[in-house]
């Protein structure tokens, strides 16, 4: 069924656990003609695609000469992208050695980093026994990703059947297959059976046209922010913060707790990557400044964290799209933490230089957007970069952490 029906721009949650099938649904697309790419993300990937720039509905309506695969949902963080990425580079999920991530600012606010529930509501057993085989990776490395999965909760008798190839282990991997062995062929054959044949070939593929897309961005978002003037989709609005305090600037101390606990775990993400030869654009999103600042989590704060997290990318030597500047810019978000309209027209971008056929060496940081870590010209940027930005001058989360900063008003998320 992988190999037949290859194409899902968003599979099934089963299918997220399963690179070996992910790996065949790839290799079926490749020996078609087909490159594909992944965004793994968190819960703005799990959001309905009602924006027409919306990676899972642009990349499913437009042929930009690749398909796009995205994987994510709420609590889905650092840890999780570390071994889904050790566990595709195994299974040949990533002939390129590429792969996007998108930075949630809420995984950082809870001190502990990923919470128990959310990493178990992530992990998938064989993801991680394939990361575990992955040779590419230092003994060392893979100590450190054992070590916080049984923190997070996994029972160390799993972790050991997972990782060891004695004959009891098998026996233990065996029993338990059988246990839930036939739930899990089901809903994984239920995930492939929506899957599609692969019916493009690449040769309408035309670059778009970026700045009409923009236009369009924000006429949808208009349409869609009627109720209010923070650029808050109007059922969010009404549901969630229609009764917060806007305009009073939080008095407090501001937040600086931010999680180096989500920090070590992004190091290693980082650290895994490195060690396969896998090169990542990462993205760091925005967030609606407007309603920020009315909580501990002010402008000052957030500059804090948004300046940690470019160290720590720009000590990985590797490429970013930084969306942070755009916190006070409406349709950036669809309410006051989710990726909307315009943050997604950026992105696309960025993905279409970095996966399609026009894409440069990634090696020389060239992702075509504003704020990329590397460049080649006196001012640290590459042309396609210093383009982006002129573009840009002219058009002038996780779920458990971003309910904390609704419900710190009595709000749900």
């Amino acid at each position: 069924m992988a190999r037949e029906n290859p194409v899902n721009p968003r599979p099934s949650v089963a299918l997220w656990g399963s690179p070996s099938l992910l790996g065949e649904m790839v290799r079926a697309q490749q020996a078609q003609g087909r490159a594909v790419g992944f965004l793994l993300g968190s819960s703005e990937l799990g959001q309905s695609a009602e924006d027409s720039a919306h990676p899972v509905r642009f990349f499913s309506e437009n042929d930009l000469g690749f398909d796009l695969i995205s994987m994510g949902g709420g609590g889905y963080q650092s840890l999780w992208g570390a071994i889904e990425v050790g566990a595709l580079d195994e299974c040949g999920a990533l002939p390129e050695k590429k792969v996007a991530f998108l930075i949630g600012d809420q995984w950082f606010m809870n001190e502990t980093g990923c919470t128990p529930e959310a990493f178990m509501n992530s992990f998938s057993e064989e993801s991680f026994r394939e990361c575990m085989e992955n040779p590419g990776l230092t003994a060392e490395t893979k100590a450190q990703i054992r070590e916080r999965v049984i923190a997070l909760g996994v029972d160390a008798q799993t972790v050991s059947d997972l990782t060891d190839d004695s004959v009891v282990a098998w026996a233990n991997r065996a029993a338990a297959d059988f246990v839930s062995g036939g739930e899990r062929r089901g809903l994984l054959a239920e995930g492939l059976a929506a899957n599609g044949p692969l019916e493009r070939d690449g040769t309408s593929a035309v670059e778009p046209d970026w700045d009409a897309l923009d236009r369009q961005a924000v006429a949808e978002g208009e349409a869609a922010c009627t109720n209010n003037d923070y650029g808050i989709y109007d059922d969010y609005f009404d549901t969630y913060v229609s009764d917060v305090a806007w305009g009073q600037p939080y008095e407090g101390e501001p937040f600086s707790g931010w999680s180096e606990t989500e920090f070590s775990d992004l190091r290693l993400f980082l650290k895994v990557c490195e060690e396969l030869g896998i090169t990542p654009l990462l993205v760091i999103e925005p967030v609606n400044g407007e309603y920020y600042d009315i909580q501990r989590y002010t402008k000052e704060s957030r500059a804090e964290f948004y300046d940690k997290l470019r160290e720590v990318l720009d000590e990985a030597q590797v490429d970013y799209v930084d969306l942070s500047m755009h916190d006070y810019d409406k349709y950036y978000l669809r309410d006051v933490m989710h990726l909307g309209w315009r943050s997604w027209v950026q992105i696309n971008r960025a993905l279409c230089e970095f996966y399609g056929a026009e894409a440069t060496d990634a090696a020389g940081g060239s992702d075509g957007v504003e704020g990329a870590s590397e460049g080649d010209d006196a001012s640290g940027q590459t042309a396609a970069q210093r383009d982006a930005e002129a573009a840009a001058d002219e058009m002038l989360e996780v779920e458990g952490a971003g309910k904390e900063v609704v419900e710190s008003e009595g709000e749900r998320s």
